[in-house]
């Protein structure tokens, strides 16, 4: 029994020492493209492509329409059933595909509107040239999902590299062609075309379980019905570090936004240190709360959270310690501008990295209707202090915001864990009652 924790515990740190690679290479293609934009485009060009990555990560959510994390959660509960995950996957693919072509479809006729709406013709063009990748993001998602809860975690690491690395060489070869800044929005749907093939080689999907009639059809009204409760969570989930950016867009220059985006963008890559352990976590999680021993799922909380607490509390440092270094190679004093902002806006997600690794419990725990009520507060929470605080205070105003709106999502959950699923004072603070 020792044996069998111990390789359980290896396989965690293996697995987690895999996705911080792939981390990485997204935080190093994220500061690079960043860097390259701002001083081949220039600012307002960082933040017409920020805010067309923004708008596409928004929508991506009603294409993939929580089918992902349906296909995550019951391929994660079949380890007793392999030969089932076949028509299980098939299930989730054919939804996520039908969505995905609707939504794609729907971005691409909306661009000029949306490029109104955000008084920036460059965001309205940009965005209909990322809408066709929705459809393949859809797919790969689903297919993610799948290598996630079936705990393969080096090849999930490596797809999640090699989506980014296809972004940042495609944003090059715009700039190596001499295209507009908007052009860069083709990046997104050439990532995505290009990942597919990787992700179909690596699950194999077989034809007859496309076909298996009555059992394919039980689990697309499973994944449908889990999934279409979910879709609020993850629509929201995917906008909720990115609402200040949207909000901006609305209310400031793409200047401004390129000044704040800039010091997002780090924010964001923190935001992923939590992240990878909360990918981890989630089929582990599944499991756990299926089996009903509360016990085990709080003491397996616990020790994420504080793994998670001490590696971002590592990152945070080294972020602002190197931060104002980078002055001399970005123009017009983008770092000392964004640099304040940075502060503000670490000090809250310092608290909410806590939670993020358990912030899908309840929707581990097969309620993804009340998952999606969760982070409805928490969006509602943060777009109303930033609907009050930007026009007073401007980005400050963004980043405070933001700021008090991870604390409060920090309680939320916890207080989730013990109104839903009777985890008394927490999943956080959860001892078994004697």
């Amino acid at each position: 029994m020792a044996d069998g924790k111990f390789r359980q515990q290896s396989k965690f740190l293996n697995d987690a020492i895999w996705n911080y690679g792939a981390f990485a290479v997204m935080a190093a293609s994220g500061v690079i493209l960043n860097f390259f934009i701002a001083a081949h485009f220039g600012i307002e060009a960082l933040g017409v492509f920020n805010q067309i990555y923004a708008l596409y990560v928004v929508t991506a959510q009603f294409a993939v329409l929580g089918f992902h994390d349906s296909a995550q959660k019951h391929v994660s509960e079949l380890d007793a059933e392999p030969h089932h995950i076949g028509v299980v996957s098939a299930a989730a693919l054919v939804l996520a595909a039908g969505f995905g072509l609707l939504t794609a479809f729907g971005v691409y006729f909306l661009s000029q509107p949306i490029g109104f709406l955000a008084d920036s013709e460059a965001v309205g063009k940009g965005i209909a040239l990322a809408a066709p990748g929705l459809v393949f993001f859809a797919i790969n998602k689903v297919l993610m999902g799948i290598l996630n809860g079936v705990r393969r975690m080096k090849a999930f690491a490596g797809a999640q590299a090699l989506r980014v690395s296809v972004i940042l060489l495609s944003c090059l070869g715009v700039a190596w062609i001499e295209q507009p800044a908007f052009m860069l929005g083709l990046s997104f749907t050439i990532a995505e075309v290009v990942l597919l093939p990787f992700l179909l080689y690596l699950i194999r999907p077989h034809p007859t379980d496309f076909s298996s009639g009555e059992a394919l059809r039980r689990w697309i009204k499973v994944h449908f019905h889990f999934g279409s409760r979910a879709l609020i969570n993850g629509f929201l989930a995917e906008s909720y570090i990115r609402i200040d950016i949207i909000m901006l867009g609305i209310f400031m220059s793409d200047r401004d936004v390129g000044i704040y985006s800039f010091a997002a963008l780090f924010i964001e890559g923190l935001f992923q240190v939590p992240v990878v352990f909360r990918t981890l976590a989630n089929p582990e999680l599944a499991r756990l709360l299926k089996a009903g021993d509360k016990q085990a799922s709080a003491k397996f909380c616990r020790k994420v959270a504080l793994m998670s607490l001490g590696v971002f509390g590592v990152a945070a440092a080294i972020v602002l310690f190197v931060y104002p270094y980078l002055g001399p190679w970005f123009p017009d004093d983008l770092v000392n501008l964004s640099y304040p902002l940075l502060l503000v806006l670490i000090g809250g997600l310092t608290v909410y990295a806590v939670m993020i690794p358990t912030d899908m419990i309840v929707l581990q725990a097969g309620m993804p209707g009340r998952q999606s009520l969760l982070m409805t507060f928490n969006v509602l929470v943060n777009a109303v202090l930033n609907l009050a605080l930007i026009p007073l205070f401007g980005l400050y105003g963004a980043a405070s915001a933001t700021a008090i709106a991870f604390v409060v999502a920090s309680v939320a959950i916890n207080g989730a864990t013990w109104k839903w699923l009777g985890f008394k004072g927490g999943v956080l603070l959860y001892r078994n009652p004697e």
